[in-house]
């Protein structure tokens, strides 16, 4: 595991904070607005990372016009040394002056100047009491107590297959980016969902490290995240994005050490998991060695509420308590919203609980979610949700610990730890909500599952993917014109036939994932795409001269067969049946739902203090019911 630490040398972690500029360039001088725009022509934007530095400062400087050339002399006018140029995101690594700051940001075409984090955090030293205030999950679950022996999830990578996981600082320089299946053409979350889902799992707290009541961190703060985006803006998916995601992480579970997925994600659908395709796919990962966690739903309190693939008996299904804030669980209860078992093959479910209520973490900045919900918003780059969306991506988290701590176990020996290690919620609980209780993942980690392995998985794959989808349908245009067609019965995102058979025979791994077939001509920007991907220009001169030079860039781990090998653009992905331009257009997006009622796939209760008003709990400040001046 420790080879996770070679993914992401020191060049490569400034130009994820360079990406990050993306993201920051819109905001105004008080984060916690919402609605902002991603462009600014006016002043550059300072990070807030900046406020209190002082003596040489090393930065990243964007433009906005002009590129590296607009950038150099920016920097040369505030008293500042250009080090490298960094034409992927049009502007320069440099240090300057923190007293020329003001200066370098109000130069002509200059559009952010932001922190080189991972050099500025990389002591950031994590305890037991770093987040007693801040971030109470990490007390509550027990994660602070596992940060005193050492585990914070460090070479461990967590796969997160949501809306994409924009480069903000919390999760600076530990984000693997994988295709963006959305068709966006952006690593930048535009929806908000699974940004919030990163930084739960592995926040640092790097933009609150100073605030008083301590950092909003995440569980497992030195994990790696690898990100694969599937929706756009609006948040929606389909059954077909997701199974191809899957896919991608199977593929490249050895590259990047992924023992670990969170699947924020479900649908209402009630097929047999012995035949169902999201069935299949999670018990593959899981036989593969990846732990995949699943959120069980925002359905509650209705018995029979688990959505798909939180229904598999194999997956670690998690549901949602309120732990009110309080470190004691004297007055933890189950939150009404959370979904319960039987599933409609009477398995009992959720296997766990987590908090899952008013969780604090990292936002999105100008996403729909913070634009909708600007009461959720927290300075200076937080944002607060509900729901077991963010239950499974602390229980993710704390996996991720327990990995660290016990590399070799199966994932069926860390089921078992942490199912026979919960803690019940006092009072009468039926298993159907609560599953085994709330997880303690330092009685996990002190815990021995011996040789334990739960029944094999058996789903065969080959069910109905229109069944999987549990009557949620996404829009598209099949031709890339204005005809509009939906995607429903046996077909997939490319307006093609659904060949179960041949998805679940192929061995996952094949040559598809090279060149432009990846994500198309709007990865990040036309050098990235084409040959220039996988030819000479990545490992050759243009890379590799001048001040790109050194051990840690031109090393086996960067140009080796680790990268451009067999793994990388070998036979190794998923074979033609997920090749084709169709893939990366943005037209298959999904530009609406065509179904009504449901919280959508990317399972989120609520924002903010007003909740929905048939979900809130009891003593909660409620949004209007419709037809009424107030609430209930």
């Amino acid at each position: 595991m420790e080879a996770t630490k070679q993914l992401l040398p020191r060049k490569t972690a400034i130009l994820a904070a360079a990406v990050m500029t993306t993201a920051l360039a819109g905001t105004t001088s008080s984060p916690a607005q919402a609605g902002t725009t991603w462009e600014r022509s006016v002043v550059g934007i300072v990070d807030s990372g900046l406020a209190h530095a002082k003596g040489a400062v090393h930065v990243i400087v964007t433009a906005t016009t002009g590129g590296v050339g607009t950038a150099t002399r920016a920097v040369t006018a505030s008293h500042g040394s250009v080090h490298a140029p960094l034409p992927i995101v049009d502007g320069v690594a440099a240090t300057v002056p923190a007293s020329d700051l003001g200066v370098l940001a109000r130069q002509p075409g200059v559009k952010a100047v932001t922190l080189d984090r991972v050099a500025h955090f990389s002591g950031y030293s994590f305890d037991g009491g770093t987040t007693v205030s801040g971030s109470n999950f990490v007390t509550t679950t027990g994660a602070g107590q596992a940060w005193q022996h050492g585990y914070t999830g460090q070479g461990v990578g967590v796969a997160v297959i949501d809306t994409g996981i924009s480069p903000m600082p919390d999760v600076a320089g530990r984000v693997v980016y994988g295709p963006d299946l959305s068709g966006e053409g952006t690593l930048v979350d535009t929806y908000g969902h699974g940004t919030v889902m990163g930084g739960i799992i592995a926040g640092n707290g790097a933009d609150s490290v100073n605030q008083a009541g301590g950092a909003y961190t995440g569980v497992a703060p030195r994990a790696t995240l690898v990100s694969v985006k599937t929706a756009g803006a609006n948040g929606a998916v389909d059954v077909s994005t997701i199974l191809q995601a899957m896919t991608w992480v199977s593929a490249y579970q050895s590259q990047f050490n992924i023992r670990v997925l969170n699947l924020s994600f479900g649908t209402p659908s009630t097929q047999d998991p012995s035949v169902d395709p999201l069935d299949y796919a999670v018990e593959r990962l899981w036989k593969q060695g990846i732990v995949v966690v699943v959120a069980a739903g925002n359905s509650g309190p209705n018995a029979g509420t688990i959505t798909k693939p939180g229904d598999d008996p194999t997956v670690l299904t998690v549901g949602a308590y309120d732990d009110k804030q309080t470190p004691s669980g004297g007055d933890d209860v189950i939150a009404s919203w959370s979904s319960r078992g039987q599933t409609a093959q009477g398995v009992t479910k959720p296997d766990v609980v987590a908090p899952g209520r008013y969780i604090i973490a990292q936002r999105s900045y100008g996403s729909t979610i913070e634009q909708q919900f600007p009461n959720a918003l927290f300075a200076p780059s937080y944002i607060r949700g509900s729901g077991t969306s963010e239950a499974t991506a602390v229980t993710s988290g704390l996996v991720a610990l327990i990995v660290q701590a016990h590399p070799n176990w199966t994932p069926d020996q860390i089921k078992w730890a942490l199912r026979h290690t919960a803690q019940p919620l006092s009072g009468q609980v039926s298993a159907n909500s609560q599953g085994q209780g709330r997880v303690n993942v330092g009685a996990a980690i002190g815990s021995n599952p011996g040789s334990y392995a739960q029944q094999p998985p058996s789903s065969s794959g080959l069910g109905s993917i229109e069944n999987s989808r549990g009557g949620q349908h996404v829009v598209t245009s099949c031709d890339g014109g204005n005809t509009t067609t939906v995607i429903q019965n046996e077909m997939d995102v490319r307006c093609e036939a659904w060949d179960g058979s041949a998805w679940t025979g192929s061995a996952w791994t094949g040559s598809a994932w090279t060149g432009s077939a990846w994500t198309g001509s709007a990865w990040t920007g036309s050098a990235w795409t084409g040959s220039a991907w996988t030819g000479a220009a990545w490992t050759g001169s243009a890379w590799t001269g001048g001040t790109w030079t050194g051990g840690s860039w031109q090393g086996s781990a960067w140009t080796g067969s680790a990268w451009t090998g067999s793994a990388w653009t070998g036979s190794a992905w998923t074979g033609s049946a997920w090749t084709g331009s169709a893939w990366t257009g943005s037209a298959w997006t999904g530009s609406a739902w065509t179904s009504s009622g449901y919280d959508g796939d990317f399972l989120t209760a609520f924002w903010g203090n007003h909740t929905p008003w048939w979900k809130g709990l009891p003593g909660e400040v409620r949004g209007p019911r419709p037809g009424f001046a107030q609430s209930p």
